[in-house]
């Protein structure tokens, strides 16, 4: 099973949440992987994201490069999480074959992880408290209905 978690740039949010989500669902069977709908390839991720990481024990980003959402990397998918609706409404629009597998990381309630790219350091600790929550929704999801 593949997971791709998708946000804009790829470099902060996404590669969070992939991370997130591999170490609750540590798994051989499952692979997390991120992309971006505006990334460029091969910028590292954010500092404020990989010291995050670092903290909570999760894998290590700063090896992280980004890139973006490209159709091979979205049919090999089986489930896609997106960060924001307008990431899961252009994917779907661009991808309508993928109807059923594109998600948002937050379903419930449906509402967007904000970007704190660039922002304050409680802006960051926000969007990781809402990136955490979503990730524990969709592990335990994930634990019913894949190969975990």
């Amino acid at each position: 099973m593949r997971v791709l978690v998708v946000c804009t740039a790829n470099i902060c949010r996404s590669p969070y949440g992939a991370a997130v989500l591999a170490h609750r669902l540590a798994s051989p069977k499952i692979e997390f992987v991120s992309a971006g709908t505006q990334a460029t390839t091969g910028r590292i991720a954010d500092p404020y994201m990989v010291e995050a990481a670092q903290r909570q024990g999760y894998r290590d980003l700063s090896a992280h490069r980004s890139q973006p959402v490209l159709a091979g990397i979205l049919r090999a998918s089986d489930l896609v999480l997106c960060m924001e609706r307008g990431h899961r409404d252009y994917l779907l629009n661009s991808y309508p074959m993928m109807t059923g597998r594109i998600r948002t990381f937050l379903e419930t309630p449906s509402r967007d992880v904000d970007d704190p790219t660039g922002l304050t350091p409680a802006d960051y600790e926000r969007a990781i408290a809402v990136i955490e929550n979503g990730a524990e929704q969709w592990a335990d999801r994930i634990r019913r209905i894949g190969p975990v």
